[in-house]
């Protein structure tokens, strides 16, 4: 019993540590039609056909505006590997355009990993298990980029950055959210940071 607590804990620590995306995010148990999905962090909607699906999103990086906050724009698509009873897994492969703080310049950050959906049953509710990993290589977008030393006087600052295996990130796609569906139609989510999330199939 304490294995199984402590794992509930974990991962209830781990959803609520997320950015706001779970409602938002691309899911490995799509079914085919569109989705529209509304968080508190911005909109997404997808198109599934059986095995595969697009789909565009807009977010806030914070969950209010304001702040420094700022609109990231981006598409993704998924294809299904894997469909075994209650486990489905996917392909998962984005790209995201950040336009950076003021002053600064914009970036357009590619994602590729994997979705995995596992969905069960408990107190007669039906849930799904949800948890997008994917990689991105840091341009800098994250703040990862920190000056180290002073340059010479006259002499222009070029930040080292790195080859690409050390600037390894996890994407703008990587969430964690558990999923209740009520009906064949409407889904609420849970995690990610916020309990305001709803995806509508139709």
């Amino acid at each position: 019993m304490r294995p199984t607590f402590a794992l509930a804990a974990s991962a209830l620590a781990a959803l609520l540590a997320q950015p706001a995306v779970a409602a938002t995010a691309p899911v490995a148990d799509f079914q085919p039609g569109q989705t529209l999905a509304v968080g508190l962090s911005g909109v997404s909607w997808d198109h599934a056909w059986p095995g595969s699906s697009v789909g565009l999103e807009l977010r806030n990086t914070a969950p209010l505006p304001g702040g420094g906050s700022r609109f990231l724009a981006g598409g993704r698509g998924q294809l299904r590997l894997v469909e075994i009873d209650r486990l489905k897994v996917a392909t998962l492969v984005g790209v995201q355009l950040d336009p950076g703080v003021t002053g600064s310049r914009a970036y357009i950050v590619p994602d590729v990993g994997l979705a995995v959906s596992y969905g069960f049953n408990l107190w007669q509710l039906s849930l799904a298990l949800r948890f997008n990993v994917s990689l991105t290589v840091d341009q800098g977008q994250g703040g990862g980029v920190m000056p180290v030393g002073v340059p010479a006087p006259g002499m222009p600052y070029v930040p080292s950055l790195g080859n690409v295996f050390q600037r390894l990130t996890l994407g703008p796609n990587t969430t964690l959210g558990l999923a209740l569906t009520p009906s064949d139609r409407y889904e609420l989510t849970i995690g990610g940071g916020t309990l305001l999330g709803l995806r509508v199939r139709y």
